[in-house]
């Protein structure tokens, strides 16, 4: 074997993403590294700069393997995997810009447990922002980024933890077990293609771990038409996958010393828990502006100091002070409640913005609340599944009785208007 680990990237037009992914991991991988790039058809200069410029930068440790037309990203990185000479397979997209000292901490997991079946690093945004350090599952049947756009210098982005996936945006993985599983499922066009390869190594037993020390740059969907399968790549993951049986955010949180909130529309908000928050409300009393937004600087979840602060601004008629900031607490909590869009929707109207887009975006929301069937049967299908799981799940238990009882008092206010 000429290295133990081979790099497939997957590509499709944009070269000077390519060229530059290529250049950080010749200056920041150790030598010999094996690097497999399999173009998808490409039709700019990816087709004629790609052979020259690789062996340039890596020799004969360097292998372009050509596809006449785009068969994306599955088909793609299989193909890179059956070609590859090396132990293990890192799958990395060309929008990524790599770091030093990435790979030593990704290998060095693979030397502490038998059963561990993929590890990725912490990718993040280039403001310093948390874009991937985990795959979780929600309660309600989604799979989802956990703590995104969270400073990556908070605590829970260093925290090393185990996932029953990881985004194959970069995922490094035995070659012999990537194989042996069939590699990445086909049937899916540019999505879920790694959310369903962690849950089969998660349903033969194997844990997929984050190791934050290994930290890559990731630009993020920059393939034209990425998400033009999304609802059949969705509808087919599900056909496959009871997701909700899958919930472990509840135990991801719980075990991180966090909180979850469920919200009347069933969304679910990270938060500090109470006695944390009970501290900093203690440590603002009297009442501060400085010291307000400076604790929110420390821990960006502490959301009832959004709720504080954004009404000490909206009183001094600060509105694009308030508008940043409750922008910010939807950012960093998960999602945007109806709470949250009618603090958006106020502040906007005051700033003379168009909320027509806010209110399209939490309408699909305020419809599952209307329709008091749907929404009874989604509320008691979680509750059903978290009972029949984890502790941290049954916990949580009564925050979603409470959140069926908000949802009655908001149902009836609407209808009224």
């Amino acid at each position: 074997m000429s290295s133990a680990v081979s790099v497939i990237i997957p590509v499709f037009n944009n070269w000077e993403l390519t060229r530059q992914c290529l250049v950080g991991l010749a200056e920041n991988s150790p030598p010999g590294l094996e690097v497999v790039v399999v173009d998808n058809g490409s039709s700019d200069e990816t087709a004629e700069n790609l052979e020259s410029f690789g062996q340039g930068l890596f020799s004969g440790h360097f292998r372009r393997i050509r596809f006449e037309e785009n068969r994306n990203f599955a088909p793609a990185c299989n193909a890179g995997a059956r070609s590859a000479r090396t132990d293990f397979l890192f799958f990395l997209n060309n929008d990524t810009l790599i770091l030093p000292g990435w790979l030593p901490p990704l290998l060095a997991e693979f030397s502490l447990s038998s059963r561990l079946g993929a590890a990725g690093p912490l990718l993040m945004y280039p403001d310093k922002t948390v874009q991937h350090l985990g795959i979780a599952f929600w309660p309600e049947g989604i799979a989802g980024h956990i703590y995104q756009s969270l400073p990556v210098s908070h605590k829970l982005a260093s925290r090393k933890r185990f996932f029953r996936a990881l985004t194959g945006a970069a995922l490094l993985v035995p070659r012999s077990l990537f194989l042996r599983e069939g590699g990445f499922d086909e049937g899916y066009v540019n999505g879920f293609e790694d959310v369903d390869f962690g849950l089969r190594l998660a349903r033969h037993g194997y844990r997929l771990c984050n190791a934050p020390e290994s930290r890559i740059m990731h630009l993020e969907s920059r393939t034209p038409h990425r998400y033009t399968y999304h609802s059949a790549n969705s509808r087919r993951l599900h056909a496959a996958w009871n997701l909700s049986a899958c919930a472990d955010l509840p135990d991801i949180v719980a075990e991180d010393g966090y909180s979850l909130r469920v919200m009347p529309e069933l969304r679910l908000k990270v938060a500090l828990p109470s006695e944390m928050s009970g501290e900093y409300l203690r440590r603002l009393r009297p009442f501060d502006a400085a010291t307000c937004f400076s604790f929110l600087e420390e821990e960006p979840l502490w959301l009832e100091g959004y709720a504080l602060l954004g009404e000490y601004l909206e009183r001094n008629g600060e509105w694009e002070m308030a508008l940043q900031l409750y922008q910010n607490a939807v950012k960093y909590s998960l999602c945007c409640s109806f709470e949250d869009y009618e603090r958006l929707k106020r502040v906007m109207t005051a700033l003379g913005r168009d909320v027509a887009p806010l209110a399209a975006a939490v309408e699909p929301s305020l419809r599952q609340i209307c329709d008091e069937r749907k929404y009874e049967e989604k509320r008691l299908m979680i509750m059903r599944h978290l009972s029949e799981g984890s502790s941290a799940g049954r916990g949580m238990l009564p925050l979603y009785r409470e959140a069926g009882k908000r949802a009655r008092k908001l149902r009836e206010s609407l209808m009224r208007t």
